[in-house]
């Protein structure tokens, strides 16, 4: 009996022992496979400053704005593509995919792709953040990756001596040369290139779309500027002049436009986004043969262009169908360029293949059909609104077509971008107030043949 009862108590310790080293295993397992993850634990709630302090890096002011500028863009880190299972659109998912430990923040998975060389973040042929930006990046870590924002008060914002190095240029770093930029020009708009900017400066798109003015798209996209950021780039649109000597394109920016002289961002860019550069042909998403065609950089390596050679530079031979008859572009059903529209093309190349621009390039005090309204429609609209192309159904083919869409209203309430019409060009810069007022006046006087 003692033996037995000796042997029962042997055995239920033993099952203790066995359930103890049991559960000691599984709490190993478990514990080795939930490793803490930089990052998951943090404070969602916003932290909101009326001023801002020189010496804090703001997450919503100056690290989100590199961020969906540079890296949450269409098939990247956006809610849609999520590549590689990183988002990076907001600060919950900053915080969740981007590996942020404040601990060691030169450890953080979004810091190391940033300043890495191999595999770097945003890739080429996107331009690697400067120093400045990364250290900014690795300071709101180190001070705990807080959602922190500051409002950043206008009243104490000096606008009175901006320039565009030392006030504007930075602006543009955080907030817009992540997706305009050469190579990736989003919306066919280079804000590196200086007689792109002095476009959208001079047709009011920068300042309208900044301060989210009707009929413009506002910008930045994902984040916002400061009411001084906003204040210090309108005082500088509407003081300067870009120059051809501002900063590049050999642009003859601010002159008013010789009837000699045939401008490549008047006259031949239109042009070509227009008929070419649209969607499945030679924009920068489908880049058929490996040609794009959507500013001057691509137009002259991938149109092959030789200046003063015209027969010899492949943009002008293929509107004739270069080597072969059959290979015209733009190719069938779309009409192919005119005689007018091959010569501006010859011309161009003809005196030198500049990337040039002029000023007053149009004429309100005498407008009309044939010479004022044609023309623009000819440029900017005909290569989508041909019929064989007849973008949304319009087609402006000839005066009865453009009539009628003028007197619907569609035509007017498109180039101006109002409330509740497609913004047109739909491929290209809004057109400057000048031709729009071309065309509304040419409506306002009855719409005539003349």
């Amino acid at each position: 009996m003692v033996l037995r009862q000796r042997t029962h108590k042997i055995m239920m310790n033993l099952k203790k022992v066995f359930y103890m080293i049991l559960l000691s295993f599984m709490a190993t397992v478990f514990l080795s496979n939930c490793k803490h993850q930089p990052g998951v634990f943090y404070n969602d709630t916003p932290a909101v400053s009326i001023q801002c302090s020189p010496d804090t890096v703001y997450f919503q002011n100056d690290i989100l704005p590199l961020l969906v500028s540079s890296c949450s863009t269409t098939g990247c880190h956006d809610k849609q593509t999520g590549k590689n299972d990183v988002v990076l659109v907001d600060y919950n998912s900053v915080m969740k995919t981007g590996g942020i430990n404040p601990d060691n923040p030169g450890s953080s998975k979004i810091y190391e792709v940033i300043v890495t060389n191999d595999e770097r973040m945003p890739p080429p042929p996107s331009a690697a953040w400067p120093k400045a930006q990364a250290d900014m990046l690795y300071t709101w870590i180190a001070q705990g990756a807080i959602n922190n924002q500051c409002s950043g008060d206008s009243a104490g914002c000096d606008t009175t001596n901006v320039t565009f190095k030392g006030d504007v240029r930075p602006i543009f770093q955080k907030f817009c040369y992540g997706c305009h930029n050469s190579a990736n020009p989003s919306g066919n708009i280079d804000l590196t290139n200086w007689d792109q900017l002095a476009l959208i400066i001079d047709n009011g798109a920068l300042v309208g779309s900044i301060k989210s003015e009707p009929g413009y798209s506002p910008m930045p996209k994902g984040s916002t500027m400061t009411n001084c950021e906003i204040l210090t780039v309108e005082a500088w649109a509407n003081d300067t002049v870009i120059n051809s000597g501002g900063g590049g394109g050999g642009g003859n920016n601010g002159i008013a436009c010789d009837p000699d002289t045939t401008y490549f961002q008047n006259q031949v860019l239109p042009l070509l986004v227009s008929n070419c550069a649209t969607t499945g042909c030679h924009n920068t998403i489908s880049h058929k043969e490996g040609v794009i065609l959507v500013d001057y950089s691509s137009v002259m390596q991938t149109g092959k262009v030789i200046p003063g050679n015209p027969n010899g530079s492949k943009l002008y031979k293929v509107l004739f169908g270069g080597d072969r008859e059959d290979d015209i572009m733009p190719p069938p059903p779309s009409p192919p360029f005119t005689t007018v529209q091959k010569g501006i093309i010859r011309n161009w190349i003809l005196q030198g293949a500049k990337n040039n621009y002029c000023n007053s390039d149009c004429d309100t005090t005498n407008v009309t059909f044939s010479g004022s309204v044609w023309p623009i429609i000819q440029t900017y609209c005909l290569g989508c609104h041909n019929g064989g192309s007849s973008g949304g159904g319009i087609s402006l083919r000839n005066y009865s077509e453009v009539a009628a869409s003028a007197n619907s209203g569609k035509l007017l309430g498109s180039i101006r971008y109002d409330a509740g019409y497609s913004p047109m060009p739909k491929y290209g810069q809004k057109l400057s107030d000048c031709k729009i007022s071309e065309i509304r006046i040419w409506i306002e006087d009855g719409t005539p043949n003349n």
